[in-house]
């Protein structure tokens, strides 16, 4: 569940084959939808049982879920778009602005379980309302400038040192090899630092998505079971992932669980719901390649 400082990576462009969604009669399929039962406000949530509600489709199954953590978060303010990719991979990610993208290998490995595709997407969601995009890139500016600035300071104090050492001029491979050693160890630091920022997101995504996924009225341990599958994935984690280790990330989940009183939560978004009743309306994203949960105040 990428939000890595990375931007060629943050922000590739994968997906769902846009023939496939420029086929979709997308206002039947909007139909069919809201023609479909909602999802029960009664939830046990106490209860460690997943709440298995198979959909017709992927696209509607997403849908279900995605708009009914919308409106009961009260993010139905502006669109989102949502995107699945054929690819079978274990992984989603926030993409754009107010753009989820998640792979079909994921929602294939926890299918029919709500709870867990609930914090998948509340997850996704809170990099985009904590603008963690745009906290990283502007880390990024800022910490590359003072870095550049520290790095010509040294090198310029080097070079001060070695002519009061000694009146014999410097060896332009030995300015070279000094040179180099500063910038590896700038890049060391600056890989380091957003390393450290990208995993602090993780953990915050983490945490407001379980709040988010609560509040929608979704089972508590839909989390813990995502988490748990991605830790048996090979590649959970390296040292220079821009995700903390995931088994970091269960611990940190089950302490937030005991942080918040999810009755507390379900009843905020149980008002939510309870006072914006009528489902949000879908269509075709302008972009051809991706569907749009549109906001509460579209009319048509």
């Amino acid at each position: 569940m990428a939000s890595s400082y990375i931007r060629k990576i943050f922000f590739t462009t994968l997906g769902l084959n846009s023939s496939v969604l420029l086929n979709l009669n997308t206002p039947n399929f909007a139909q069919a939808i809201s023609q479909s039962p909602s999802l029960s406000t009664t939830t046990n949530l106490s209860s460690s049982t997943p709440q298995l509600q198979p959909k017709n489709s992927n696209l509607e199954w997403f849908y279900s879920v995605a708009e009914r953590v919308i409106r009961a978060n009260g993010l139905d303010d502006h669109p989102w778009r949502f995107q699945i990719t054929d690819e079978y991979h274990i992984n989603a990610y926030a993409d754009e602005l107010n753009k989820i993208v998640i792979y079909k290998g994921l929602l294939d490995q926890i299918h029919g379980d709500d709870a867990a595709l609930a914090f998948i997407i509340s997850h996704e969601l809170a990099h985009h309302t904590q603008r963690h995009s745009g906290q990283q890139e502007e880390a990024e500016t800022s910490l590359q400038e003072r870095l550049l600035k520290e790095a010509e300071a040294e090198y310029n104090n080097w070079i001060a040192q070695e002519r009061r050492k000694s009146k014999t001029p410097i060896l332009p491979a030995t300015k070279d090899v000094i040179k180099q050693r500063i910038i590896i160890q700038k890049k060391q630091e600056f890989d380091r630092t957003m390393q450290a920022l990208s995993r602090q997101h993780e953990f915050q995504a983490d945490e407001i998505g379980y709040t988010y996924m609560i509040k929608a009225g979704y089972e508590i341990n839909g989390g813990l079971r995502v988490l748990n599958l991605l830790s048996r994935l090979p590649s959970d984690y390296t040292e220079i992932s821009s995700h903390p280790p995931t088994q970091q990330r269960i611990n940190a989940l089950k302490q937030v669980m005991n942080k918040y009183l999810w009755f507390a939560l379900w009843m905020d978004g149980y008002e939510r719901l309870k006072n914006n009743p009528q489902p949000l309306k879908l269509d075709l994203s302008e972009d051809g390649v991706s569907l749009r949960i549109n906001s509460r105040f579209v009319s048509r």
